[in-house]
């Protein structure tokens, strides 16, 4: 597998992960690639763009989705990997369902994206087999640790930091007792309806994402065109969100935070440029 960027919080500079959905119902471009040509198109697209990881997605978490099967999952994106893999291209497969972790992981794969952060022993399992290697494991924070967000929560500003420290302590706890090494793990601290439909949790999370980072790290987030975005400034729809997305992106740099995931690398890139030129010298 090619060595390539890990995080470097000294020069604010995250290991950006591309998403690419191979979805029906994903809430931002479902069924916009689910053929060979149009997810390989922009897969070189967001490469081009500045990811270094490209997150393959062919289930979604859409609110309104309906769920897939693993069969279903697999065959849509099982075309796509060893290809990738052979030109050395970084993978993480956004999955929840064991058999897509074993396979993703036995055909190189190195990133898991776990939403519902590896709650079930049969996903540790899959992952234990790849204890001590270079394989990496997001273990991503929901309020239901369901396969999908719900529109109502049980979350408040006051005890959503506490109950996300909790959750990560305890997944932690089990991923290591299977033998997996700490330095394999990468915490999410979930956005949007994860958290809540209220937008102010998100924001709470955020203005508190140092002092998660402290106990957790390395880190990831995901804002990318989220819903709370768009609530926060009175329902912009999705295709209206991308000022918003690259302001929290950039700020999330400027917090050291070690992986973003979003749907525009070219936008974050180019605001990482204009922040360090402001800073140079």
């Amino acid at each position: 597998m090619e060595t390539s960027k890990e995080p470097n919080s000294s020069q604010h500079s995250p290991v950006i992960f591309g998403v690419l959905n191979i979805t029906e119902d994903s809430f931002s471009d479902g069924g916009k690639f689910l053929t060979l040509p149009a997810s390989q198109a922009k897969a070189e697209s967001l490469l081009s763009e500045g990811a270094d990881v490209i997150d393959i997605g062919a289930q979604s978490s859409n609110v309104q989705s309906g769920l897939v099967g693993p069969e279903i999952e697999w065959t849509r994106m099982h075309a796509l990997i060893p290809k990738w893999i052979e030109k050395k291209m970084r993978i993480s497969v956004d999955s929840f369902q064991p058999e897509v972790i074993r396979k993703s992981l036995e055909a190189g794969v190195e990133f898991i994206n776990h939403i519902r952060g590896f709650v079930d022993k049969q996903s540790i399992y899959e992952a234990s087999k790849f204890a001590g290697t270079d394989r990496k494991f997001v273990l991503m924070y929901s309020h239901n640790h369901s396969n999908r967000p719900e529109t109502s929560s049980h979350l408040t500003t006051e005890n959503v930091i506490r109950e996300i420290r909790l959750f990560f302590r305890d997944r932690k706890k089990e991923m290591l007792e299977s033998g997996i090494s700490p330095d394999q793990l990468i915490f999410d601290p979930g956005m949007g309806f994860f958290l809540s439909p209220d937008f102010q949790i998100s924001f709470e999370v955020l203005k508190k994402i140092k002092t998660l980072q402290e106990e957790f790290s390395p880190m990831m987030v995901s804002v990318t065109k989220k819903s709370f975005l768009g609530n926060a400034l009175g329902g912009l729809a999705v295709s209206e969100r991308e000022i918003a997305t690259v302001i929290a992106e950039l700020y999330l740099s400027i917090q050291n935070i070690e992986y973003i995931r979003t749907h525009e690398p070219k936008n974050l890139k180019q605001a990482l440029k204009i922040w360090s030129l402001l800073h140079s010298g």
